[in-house]
């Protein structure tokens, strides 16, 4: 089963960053596939930098163990497993999960072509009433914000 990492993905004013992927006029967050053995915040940092040039932070919870050789990160608001058939790749299963994060610098967005056909900035009151939007995104958003 394929491993997905996500981010709800903020900016310095409060706004999420949404995209739309070729081929799809749904609205949806950042994302990337885990390679195998990657760790999951290693994965999610590498797709944001890959796709918009940006880096990011988490945000979230930690156990606070303040141990030196451990280092924690934060834990995803959600993880899911999803089921579905595709005309184009037949049965799929993937396990996502889904990370708070806030942008580290506001550079200037360079979107990665052949992946994103669309991006916008949107507040959580925009996101809330998206039609054309995958239904957990704006569930999750209420969680933490």
């Amino acid at each position: 089963m394929r491993q997905v990492a996500r981010a709800l993905l903020r900016n310095d004013t409060g706004k999420y960053l949404l995209v739309q992927h070729h081929k799809s006029d749904t609205w949806t967050t950042p994302w990337g596939h885990v390679d195998p053995k990657e760790p999951i915040h290693k994965a999610l940092k590498r797709e944001i930098k890959e796709e918009f040039n940006l880096k990011c932070r988490f945000l979230g919870d930690i156990h606070d163990l303040e141990l030196d050789y451990i280092k924690e990160y934060p834990t995803p608001v959600a993880n899911y497993k999803i089921y579905y058939t595709s005309k184009k790749f037949g049965k799929v299963k993937k396990w996502e999960f889904i990370f708070h994060c806030e942008i580290k610098w506001d550079n200037e967005i360079q979107i990665q072509e052949n992946e994103i056909q669309s991006y916008k900035w949107f507040t959580p009151e925009e996101i809330y009433t998206l039609e054309n939007i995958f239904p957990q995104i704006p569930k999750l958003l209420k969680n933490i914000v």
